[in-house]
């Protein structure tokens, strides 16, 4: 029996329930944070001795046997668990200061365990079920007090068709490994997965949902939603093309994760042009920059993968800031509407969203522009319109950020005092976003297991 595994499914289910009925407290969310960073600790911690599962594989400590299903940890799936974690810990703490994203705690715990054992299960066919009701589940996180009813109906639909189309996906691919050589199972697999990632990615035309999620649903939980979906997809793809190899050696394989990456970056930038307020444009900008993860991906190159894994890294950090600084607008608002906070009432919050967006845009001084910046100087040579593209992308996002922030205020409204952890947590962002410009090369070392498991099945 593996305890320690045993109990990192387990800590998630039961903690859940002890937060629920704490969620009105202000303990809530360091509570919540407090368990979040414990896993996290524990994945790095805890003796997981290696045993060989396969020649080519090994399973930190010996797998967990449950209703005849094999539970393993590797060495990937500990930076996937400990990336999980870690994000879910810091968005906690981002939501303490606001009473409408009290759902995230327990929901977000129990979502968060569901994933976990979706991604630990082998094979995977069962693992979609879990995957799949994690998404479903933190559609309650998204509703906040009254709001966000359309967005989060329209994120339930999509989740719930990509759910199907996982699904489907599972039963294809099983069918192509039992009858190799007829394309119709390796074409119609391919065809799911593809609509599958359109669908949680919220890629064009599929990608309203994000955009509404972040206009008016409950902004932390929002956050939450999509850095689960989009960073639990890129492991879960990764744990798909390790069950089934023949998926990555297919021609179309590459040529799909570019073209999603491109659909994201490419029509966030047009698409921003034509919305108004902070939050349709602050998930515009997170499209955008979830595209270019996704495009650097798709190279299937080294040097593509590296930078992948670490603009997924440092994109939490951005997302996070976004998320308050939404939370904030609304709290002082009142509103979700656009241009209501003058510039001179709420300088830290308006700090926050800015400095957000450019940090989603990867621009300097922050931390995403070394990673633009390499995979600018990749695509040069060999895709020189696509590059350019990508460089004017940043102006137009650029424009449509600087535009809202010039927007004037439309009515004389009252408003609430700014929240004191609005200065704090702004300075504590700023801090983390250069820090995290300093120390990239070290971080970039510490991912070379993560990127390297990408490889092998490139």
């Amino acid at each position: 029996m593996n305890f320690p595994l045993l109990i990192l499914i387990a800590v998630p289910f039961l903690t859940a329930p002890v937060i629920y009925p704490l969620r009105r407290t202000p303990l809530a969310a360091p509570f919540a944070a407090a368990v979040a960073a414990a896993l996290v600790g524990f994945l790095w911690i805890a003796p997981w001795s290696p045993v060989a599962i396969q020649q080519d594989q090994t399973s930190l400590g010996a797998p967990l046997v449950v209703f005849g299903r094999s539970l393993r940890l590797t060495e990937t799936d500990r930076w996937a668990l400990s990336t999980l974690w870690g994000c879910a810990a810091l968005l906690f703490l981002a939501a303490w200061p606001f009473r409408f994203e009290r759902r995230l705690y327990p929901i977000g715990l129990a979502a968060g365990g569901l994933w976990t054992i979706g991604l630990l299960l082998r094979p995977i066919t069962l693992g979609t079920f879990f995957m799949g009701g994690a998404a479903l589940l933190l559609a309650l996180t998204l509703l906040g007090e009254g709001h966000g009813m359309e967005g989060a109906t329209q994120y339930l639909i999509a989740a719930s068709l990509g759910f199907l189309a996982w699904v489907t996906a599972v039963w294809a691919a099983e069918q192509a490994a039992l009858n190799p050589g007829q394309p119709l199972w390796t074409t119609l697999t391919v065809v799911l997965i593809g609509m599958a990632l359109i669908l949680w990615l919220g890629v064009w035309p599929a990608y309203r949902w994000v955009v509404l999620l972040f206009a008016e649903g409950a902004p932390v939980g929002a956050a939450f939603t999509v850095l689960l979906l989009n960073y639990g997809t890129w492991f879960w793809l990764l744990a798909w093309a390790q069950e089934f190899p023949w998926l990555a050696q297919l021609p179309g394989w590459s040529a799909g994760l570019q073209t999603i990456g491109i659909l994201m970056t490419l029509s966030s930038a047009v698409l921003a042009l034509a919305e108004r307020g902070w939050g349709a444009i602050g998930g515009y900008l997170w499209l955008a920059s979830s595209g270019l993860s996704w495009l650097a991906l798709g190279t299937g190159t080294v040097e593509g993968i590296y930078l992948s894994a670490w603009t997924m890294w440092i994109g939490v950090i951005a997302l996070a800031g976004l998320a308050f600084g939404l939370a904030a607008h609304r709290r002082m608002s009142g509103s979700t509407e656009s241009g209501r906070v003058p510039l001179d009432r709420g300088p830290w919050v308006i700090a926050l969203l800015l400095g957000s967006g450019m940090a989603l845009m990867n621009v300097p001084p922050f931390a995403g522009f070394t990673a633009r910046w390499a995979f600018t100087r990749l695509l040069l040579p060999s895709h020189p319109v696509l590059a350019l593209a990508l460089i004017g992308s940043v102006g137009l996002l650029g424009w449509a950020l600087l535009r809202e922030l010039l927007a004037p205020v439309s009515e004389a409204t009252p408003l609430r005092p700014m929240p004191r952890s609005a200065v704090w947590f702004g300075i504590a962002w700023w801090i983390a976003e250069l820090s995290l410009l300093f120390a990239g090369p070290w971080l970039g070392l510490r991912l070379e297991t993560l990127a390297r498991a990408w490889i092998r099945v490139m």
